[in-house]
């Protein structure tokens, strides 16, 4: 491999993101209201009514044929009372997050579509999962493995030409991404996005998964959202579902494994249920071209 060039520290990748200040503050806001038991659709309304480009995005949403109404739903409360409080907070999440990415060019190793297909399939097998282990918010898993790569994406506008040398280590060199991160950044997309994840102030459970997906060792960062989203990875890849440019199956850590506690002949059920909900979720998460 290559040595690595000019040194870099992550702080200041996360100072250069250009669009770094513009995550929307209505994440926060939702996840306030959602802890609020006396919260109510008209409260989350009035918080996304002043963020215009998603309350296009989400009235868009549910006046889509997936839905099917017979009438077109006009009001953000209204939007908010169909698509459901829980499924609201991905989509904002999500919608800030790609929204910030969305003019990145598509890369010779993997377009942007394909790399959030991955993403995509990683949060959905990642809820799954965590239903099979009787967790008792799965959906918070789903945003765990959506995000998890998030890091490389902010690698790759940073430092567009750098990465491209991290792209060819893998083509030339038949090593995983983040070994060829390493190589040429002295750090990992892991690291990158768990600092992303602090800056923005997500629920501690994310960023120990962004940060720790790859390398669920145990300790302080076991935690089930660690291994989940770690097997989740390992499988989407395997599934050859989208590509965050990998080129070979990143490894099984087998003590993720045995600290997730299910049968190998789960796996299959898994998949069926993945393919029951990509519908969904692609209709809710997609981003316009």
């Amino acid at each position: 491999m290559n040595k690595k060039s000019d040194k870099i520290e992550i702080r200041h990748v996360i100072k250069g993101i250009k669009r770094i200040s513009s995550f929307s503050t209505v994440f926060a806001r939702v996840d306030e209201l959602l802890n609020d038991p006396k919260s109510c659709a008209y409260d989350f309304g009035k918080v996304i009514s002043k963020d215009q480009a998603l309350t296009a995005r989400l009235l868009k949403l549910v006046n889509s044929a997936f839905y099917g109404f017979p009438r077109k739903i006009e009001t953000v409360s209204r939007a908010v009372a169909i698509i459901g409080f829980k499924r609201l907070k991905e989509l904002i999440l999500a919608t800030s997050v790609l929204s910030m990415f969305k003019d990145l060019g598509d890369n010779v190793s993997f377009t942007m579509e394909e790399f959030w297909k991955h993403n995509l399939a990683c949060g959905i097998v990642s809820r799954v999962l965590a239903t099979y282990k009787r967790e008792k918010d799965p959906e918070t898993y789903f945003v765990a493995g959506l995000l998890h790569d998030i890091g490389r994406l902010v690698l790759l506008e940073s430092y567009p030409e750098k990465y491209s040398e991290v792209l060819i280590i893998v083509r030339e060199e038949n090593v995983l991404m983040y070994e060829a991160e390493m190589d040429v950044f002295g750090f990992t997309h892991e690291a990158v996005g768990k600092e992303l994840i602090s800056f923005w102030k997500l629920p501690a459970f994310v960023e120990d998964a962004v940060g720790f997906h790859h390398n669920p060792k145990g300790g302080q960062n076991s935690s089930s959202y660690v291994d989940v989203v770690h097997l989740a990875n390992i499988l989407v890849n395997a599934a050859s579902i989208g590509s965050s440019g990998e080129k070979f199956v990143p490894p099984l850590n087998p003590d993720a494994w045995e600290r997730i506690g299910l049968k190998k002949s789960i796996l299959n059920l898994v998949f069926e249920k993945f393919y029951e909900q990509i519908e969904e979720d692609t209709v809710s998460l997609s981003v316009d071209k």
